[in-house]
C-alpha cells in the first residue's frame, strides 16, 4: 500500500511539474511582455510639448498603444515591436509622424520624426 501512495505522490510531483514547465514556456514565448506598461517619455527640440506618457498592452497578440499628450490622447494602431525595436507610423493633425527606437530594460530611445525631421525621444518605464 505504501509503495502505491509513494507512486501516486511521485506521479502527482511529476505532473505539478510538467504544468509549471509549460506555464513558463508559455510565458517565455512571449518577448515584448516587458515592454507592456506606462512610459514616461520626453522629445527634445520638438517645437510643440507632447512630453507625456506612452502606454502599452498587448490583447490576442496585438500591441495597442496610447500616447497621452498635453493636447490629449492619440490611439497608434500598428505599432510593433521586434527584437526589442519599436516602429509605429500614425497621422497626427494632418502630419505623418515615425517612431523607431530600442528599448533598454527599463529605458527607451530613439526618434520621433515629423516632415523628415527627426527629434530624440527618451522613455522610462513607470509602471
Amino acid at each position: 500500500m505504501k509503495n502505491t501512495t509513494l507512486k501516486n505522490v511521485a506521479l502527482l510531483f511529476a505532473l505539478v511539474f510538467a504544468i509549471s514547465s509549460c506555464a513558463s514556456m508559455k510565458v517565455a514565448k512571449d518577448p515584448n511582455a516587458q515592454y507592456m506598461g506606462e512610459w514616461e517619455y520626453v522629445v527634445e527640440e520638438l517645437p510643440v510639448d507632447i512630453d507625456g506618457t506612452l502606454v502599452l498592452s498587448q490583447e490576442e497578440g496585438v500591441i495597442k498603444t496610447l500616447m497621452i499628450t498635453p493636447m490629449g490622447e492619440l490611439e497608434i494602431e500598428g505599432l510593433t515591436i521586434v527584437d526589442g525595436t519599436l516602429k509605429a507610423e500614425f497621422d497626427a493633425q494632418g502630419n505623418m509622424v515615425e517612431l523607431e527606437g530600442k528599448f533598454d530594460g527599463e529605458n527607451y530611445s530613439g526618434y520621433l520624426t515629423v516632415q523628415d525631421t527627426d527629434f530624440v525621444m527618451k522613455a522610462k518605464k513607470v509602471k
